[in-house]
């Protein structure tokens, strides 16, 4: 029982092992400027994003258990309270969006798409911009958190009140976003997090 246990960890280490292989094989690190030495701005939202929605209505338990993540007002798990199966014709949410809970403003990048809970006022919003991808969109989703947490069950976000909300970012010689320095901030933490996790895997 012992060596069959041992192999099957050999074989979720050595999954994990060329995950994590095939994952930074697509990453480039880039020597930037700390996060101290940049310039930074505030941006309303709606300036910031073309789309600011809402989903249709939908209840996670109308839902079979599939394969669709069901994001709601959670403030982990990326939203994520449950895995569904759309219903027949159903068209779910599509990815690369920021997702923001109205009850506690947690905010998360979608990188895939799923199903949003919709039709009442604890409904999460959705913002979308042509500028987002999943590195730059992971850091805004951390710098809108840091504005939208304000909100509270009696204080709930609007959709109209977020597009009115300011968030600081840092910015570009023109005074814009800069969406390079954000996109690859992000590149260099996730290289420093999965060197980290083979440096702890291989010590085993």
């Amino acid at each position: 029982m012992a060596d069959y246990e041992q192999e099957l960890l050999e074989k979720k280490k050595n999954y994990y092992l060329k995950y994590v292989h095939s994952v930074l094989a697509k990453l480039e690190y880039v020597k930037i400027q700390p996060l101290s030495n940049l310039q930074w701005r505030t941006f309303r939202i709606d300036d910031l994003f073309e789309s600011v929605t809402r989903p249709p209505a939908r209840s996670k338990n109308k839902y079979d258990e599939g394969d669709i993540p069901f994001i709601a007002s959670g403030a982990s798990l990326n939203g994520s309270v449950k895995f569904c199966r759309p219903h027949e014709n159903e068209v779910p949410d599509a990815s690369n969006c920021i997702t923001v809970s109205p009850v506690d403003g947690s905010s998360f990048y979608q990188s895939t798409e799923f199903l949003g809970r919709g039709g009442g006022g604890s409904s999460i919003i959705m913002l979308r911009s042509q500028r987002l991808n999943k590195y730059n969109g992971i850091f805004m989703a951390r710098a809108i958190n840091n504005t939208t947490s304000k909100y509270q069950y009696g204080h709930m976000a609007t959709s109209d009140g977020i597009k009115r909300d300011r968030v600081l970012l840092p910015i570009d010689a023109q005074g814009q976003p800069d969406y390079d320095y954000m996109e690859q901030y992000v590149k260099n933490k996730m290289i420093q997090k999965y060197n980290n996790y083979l440096q702890y895997l291989n010590a085993r």
